[in-house]
């Protein structure tokens, strides 16, 4: 009750005092010293909550100053911001890492120190934070001075404030830019290390030498791609196994054939014992399926960095073993060491003297033969310093390039002379390769000992041939020298016999013809008169072999002739077309009682030869043709090849077989007259045919199919160009009579796919495209063409028009062979169709292919036209 007392007063004054009815107010005196000492206590007790508060106060300003001297001395950047995200503090580490002075930190939008990139993420952990009281320590990208960007590692915590505008969250932010670049700095020297080691390990896997990398142990660690190859096995086969597994030991030496002392095994443990690289030179390597590989064997230790001082066994990490195949290198110095005996022996065995003298004149080389020359006749040819012969004297001194105004004595009285016995002049054979760095091949020198007329001499081959080093010089003179004397000697007893044949042809001829005449009077006479049947055909053998012996004596004069150089051409302009057009006139006739077809193509074309024995020539030839070809076509022409004429026979006769191809141009040599009936020919003419040929600066040559013909060539230089128009005999002649200027209008550099079985038609339409100036490809088969387009694409060349046959052999047939070269040329090349088939199913299948159709006899008009039109078209 006591306690309520005081209470209660207090509450009354508290009531009187405060609603204003004071004067109004029933207070008893007692109760008015009570309440007046109540309210004395009362304000005694405020004075001393008073006084407490402002201790307090003092305590919390304290406190205050002393938190904002902790916050302004905290190293790490701190910014207490607000809901508003408006800075409201910043300490002094904040404005060193910003740049920024205190008043404008203060105030200053958090957006505007923060990264717009970090925007989001910065704001919705603060989000989180207010919400949840959860943050997540992370970086954050700040904005420093001059807009520098700051790495920040970020910790924020709410915190409550005196005025809860100033901000509700610290951040205290740490400085990592340095960290990170040097963080940044060693993740790209790892990097570039990886790299680094990446591409050390494609180049070890990528290098053609094996590889093994072998630690201290000398276990396997590390087999690259090739080592793999060389040995057969697999990587893993190999990791953790010595490298002696492998090794086989060391080669056999060429010279002794006994293994060289050592090996890689050997030479390895040695180096992973002192630090030494070593090889060996040839080492025979195991492989996986029992083989056996010669390697050469490379040993490179790996030593520790960074203890140089300490001893090499400490330093000693590993090595790398590096072995090479040298079995092919191994074989070819083997067989070049083989090769090297061989020749030695060859060389001291040979009886050509065989010498090499170096250039200051030592003998650095000399067969046995070459010993007994060097101390003979042969010295002075054979010394590069000799200054030259001495022609002046009848001593025959040699000059040596060493002592120009000395002379050297030889053997009294020898001299040197050139093959036609005059005395030689200027340098010897060795000193001429040696003055002028090249070789004198095969120079005839007769050593004459004495000067009488009768003097005996000794006949020499000289051949020398410098060597010369890289920069030119010559070093040494090699030189062989053979004795020719024998030879000699022989060429001079066939030089008489040779005179004595001739003497004897040309008196057998003159003395044989006479009697030959006689008979062949005697023999027609005979024939005029009636006689018995048997006697008539023994008369007719007989007048049938004076014609074949009058022959062999024309042929065998003919030769003499020409073997004697009696013969000799006379060149002058030949119209080469007017030539090919007699010709045609002569033999017509005998084709036409045979039976057979003469062709002619005459391109107007000219060059400069002897026009007799070249139309002796191509008699023989177009001879040969009818005769062989009974029945069959035979065609004349000629075309221009580059600078060359080619005159051509074709025949479609009996063929001649390989085996005779070689031998047709040898004397009396016949294909197919095995009886040597004389009615057939001697075998003289093609023989004497080769040697005009070879007489006009030209070439002949022959292909032939048996049972199908042959070609004839005759290959000309071609000097002079023609301007008269073609001359054409049979179905070759062009017609609608346009010259051939017009007919080549538009055709310049067309080339024409040609394919035709039948080689006389594809030669008479090879001659006449020719001639209208396009470029002519032929073949005479479906493989035949598969293969010429081969040659065309690897020559940058394609078709521009395809002329075929229809039916060709092997059962193909023009059709398919234009198909074939439009798929493998990926385009629509125009094609010409030639046949005899008149039914309407070859109208049908060239309608269906694109391509034109020209039924045989093929007009030469209508096939220009054809052309032109697929050309254009």
């Amino acid at each position: 009750m006591t306690e309520d007392r005081p209470g209660g007063l207090r509450r009354r004054a508290e009531s009187v005092l405060s609603g204003g009815h004071f004067e109004a107010a029933d207070i008893t005196v007692t109760s008015m010293k009570e309440l007046l000492h109540e309210l004395y206590v009362h304000q005694a007790e405020l004075e001393i909550q008073n006084e407490e508060l402002r201790g307090a106060q003092q305590a919390l300003e304290a406190s205050r100053l002393q938190y904002l001297q902790l916050f302004q001395s905290v190293p790490l950047a701190c910014l207490a911001v607000n809901a508003a995200g408006i800075v409201g503090e910043a300490n002094a580490a904040a404005e060193r890492q910003f740049g920024l002075p205190m008043l404008r930190l203060k105030g200053r939008p958090l957006t505007l120190l923060v990264d717009s990139l970090d925007h989001g993420r910065l704001f919705t952990a603060l989000g989180r934070l207010r919400e949840t009281g959860e943050w997540v320590r992370q970086e954050f990208r700040y904005v420093g001075p001059q807009g520098t960007v700051i790495d920040g590692l970020t910790d924020a915590r709410t915190v409550t404030l005196d005025d809860g505008d100033r901000g509700d969250v610290l951040l205290t932010i740490t400085d990592l830019t340095e960290r990170n670049a040097w963080l940044r700095e060693v993740q790209q020297a790892r990097d570039d290390a990886e790299r680094a080691r990446a591409d050390y390990h494609h180049i070890l896997q990528s290098v053609g030498d094996g590889i093994l990398g072998v630690d201290a142990d000398g276990r396997i660690r590390f087999v690259n791609a090739a080592a793999t190859t060389l040995t057969g096995h697999l990587d893993l086969d190999l990791i953790g196994r010595p490298p002696s597994d492998l090794l086989a030991g060391p080669a056999l030496d060429h010279e002794s054939g006994t293994p060289a002392e050592g090996g890689a095994a050997r030479a390895l443990a040695l180096s992973l014992t002192d630090g030494r690289p070593r090889g060996v030179a040839c080492e025979r390597l195991r492989r996986e399926d029992g083989g056996i590989v010669l390697v050469e064997v490379s040993i490179s230790p790996m030593l520790m960095p960074g203890k140089r001082l300490a001893p090499v066994q400490e330093r000693i990490q590993g090595a790398v073993v590096a072995f090479r195949d040298v079995t092919a290198r191994w074989a070819a110095e083997a067989a070049l060491n083989l090769s090297e005996r061989r020749h030695r022996v060859l060389v001291q065995s040979l009886h050509d003297a065989l010498t090499m003298t170096a250039a200051d004149g030592r003998c650095l080389l000399a067969n046995p033969m070459a010993e007994r020359l060097l101390g003979g006749p042969a010295r002075p040819l054979l010394d590069p310093t000799a200054a030259g012969y001495d022609g002046d004297g009848t001593d025959g001194h040699l000059v040596p390039a060493t002592a120009p105004t000395q002379l050297v004595p030889t053997t009294a009285g020898r001299r040197f002379i050139d093959a036609n016995g005059n005395r030689l002049h200027g340098l010897p054979p060795a000193a001429e390769a040696a003055r002028s760095g090249k070789p004198v091949v095969e120079r005839i020198v007769g050593v004459v000992e004495g000067e009488e007329a009768t003097a005996p001499t000794r006949w020499l081959r000289v051949s020398s041939h410098p060597v010369a080093d890289t920069a030119g010089r010559v070093e040494a003179v090699v030189s062989s020298v053979a004795d020719i004397t024998a030879v000699k000697a022989l060429e001079r007893e066939l030089n008489v016999a040779l005179d004595a044949r001739e003497r004897f042809l040309a008196a057998a001829s003159h003395d044989l013809r006479q009697p030959v005449q006689a008979l062949l009077l005697l023999s027609d006479l005979l024939l005029k008169e009636s006689l018995p049947a048997e006697a008539r055909r023994v008369a007719e053998q007989i007048q049938s072999s004076l014609g074949g012996l009058g022959g062999m004596l024309d042929g065998m004069l003919d030769i003499s002739k020409l073997e004697a150089g009696l013969v000799a051409p006379h060149p002058e302009p030949v119209d080469i077309g007017a030539l090919l057009a007699r010709l045609h006139g002569d033999f017509a006739p005998l084709a036409e009682r045979g039976g057979q077809e003469l062709r002619l193509v005459a391109p107007p074309l000219a060059t400069r030869t002897d026009p007799g024995l070249l139309e002796r020539v191509l008699r023989n030839l177009l001879a040969n043709a009818l005769r062989y070809a009974p029945g069959g076509r035979v065609l004349l022409g000629a075309r221009r090849r580059g600078d060359r004429l080619q005159i051509e026979v074709w025949d479609s006769g009996i063929g001649i077989a390989d085996q005779h191809i070689d031998r047709i141009f040898q004397d009396f040599y016949q294909v197919g007259n095995a009886a040597r009936d004389r009615r057939e020919g001697l075998g003289l003419g093609l023989s004497i045919a080769k040697r005009l040929v070879t007489m006009l600066g030209g070439s002949i040559d022959v292909t032939s199919s048996l049972g199908r013909g042959s070609r004839f060539t005759v290959s000309l230089p071609l000097t002079e160009s023609g301007t008269g128009a073609p001359t054409q005999a049979g179905q070759a002649q062009a017609g609608g009579g346009e010259s051939a200027a017009a007919i080549r209008d538009g055709s310049e550099d067309r080339l024409i796919m040609l394919v035709e079985d039948d080689a006389v038609i594809r030669m008479a339409l090879a001659l006449m495209l020719e001639d209208w100036g396009f470029r002519v490809a032929e073949a005479g088969s479906g493989t035949e063409a598969d293969g010429l387009l081969d040659e065309l694409i690897e020559a940058g060349q394609t078709p521009d028009v395809i002329l075929a046959d229809y039916r060709l052999p092997e059962g193909t047939t023009g059709l398919m062979v234009m198909d074939m070269v439009r798929r493998r040329l990926s385009r629509d090349v125009p094609g010409v169709l030639l046949t005899g088939d008149t039914s309407a199913d070859r109208l049908r299948e060239a309608a269906g292919a694109q391509c034109a159709l020209l039924h045989k006899p093929i007009q030469p008009n209508r096939l220009r036209d054809t052309l032109s039109a697929a050309l254009n078209g």
